[in-house]
């Protein structure tokens, strides 16, 4: 279920159908072990933090950190994301809330530790801004869910 707040009104149901989109376009990347699909939209400034709290700046070192993982312990792994909400707090720009859940991973990074039946649940907020018409991810944490 999304809930979409909107502050700015030039924000649209089409915006929100927009970002679900390039969410699940993400998710689909991964399942396909596929970095590139996976870091299609990051932007050149893109800063973004893993679940262990180590932080990237760049769309480069967020595609080097994903292809990395992907042919890693994650290789063969799938996500499924859960989009919770969706907020517009100022002109062209969107923080997604997310619920993400990983299976069949051979393994996790140290100190993170999936439940008992392999899956490792995490939050993640990704903060969107429109640029050029189009939507950029500009900024990504990901939290791992302890209990």
């Amino acid at each position: 279920m999304i809930s979409a707040t909107r502050k700015d009104t030039s924000m649209s149901a089409g915006d929100v159908d927009a970002l679900r989109q390039l969410v699940q376009s993400q998710a689909d990347g991964w399942n396909r072990g596929d970095a590139t699909a996976y870091a299609a939209k990051a932007g050149a400034d893109l800063g973004f933090t893993n679940i262990m709290g180590r932080r990237w700046v760049g769309a480069e070192a967020f595609l080097s950190l994903h292809d990395r993982i992907l042919s890693g312990i994650y290789k063969g792994s799938r996500i499924e994301i859960e989009v919770e909400r969706i907020t517009f707090p100022g002109t062209d720009v969107a923080v997604a809330e997310l619920a993400l859940r990983l299976s069949g991973a051979s393994g996790m990074p140290p100190g993170i530790h999936a439940d008992a039946d392999g899956v490792l649940s995490t939050r993640v907020l990704e903060v969107f801004e429109r640029r050029a018409g189009a939507w950029c991810l500009v900024a990504s944490h990901n939290t791992a869910v302890i209990g």
